[in-house]
């Protein structure tokens, strides 16, 4: 199981993003595909069965995003406090 953070952001009409652990990045124009994205991203560094992920706003320009990948169906998001502070540091 792998499990993936990322701190997103836009700016002006590109949202950007990068995991927490620095290895992984996407860019593209909407929330939709950065999401689409980002679950792609995540299985070609792990694919394992079955995908679950969570979006959250924290700011109407900032997002954390997270990819578990082989998740167990009753997997929780994880973390989105040391995401939250993630975007207050960066």
């Amino acid at each position: 199981m792998g499990v993936f953070k990322f701190v997103c952001r836009n700016s002006g009409d590109k949202w950007t993003s990068k995991s927490l652990s620095g290895d992984l990045e996407a860019s593209v124009g909407s929330t939709f595909d950065l999401q689409r994205k980002l679950v792609q991203t995540a299985l070609s560094s792990n694919s394992s069965d079955g995908v679950q992920s969570s979006f959250s706003f924290v700011t109407p320009t900032s997002t954390v995003f997270q990819v578990i990948v082989g998740a167990p169906a009753a997997a929780a998001f994880v973390g989105g406090g040391a995401a939250a502070s993630a975007l207050q540091e960066n």
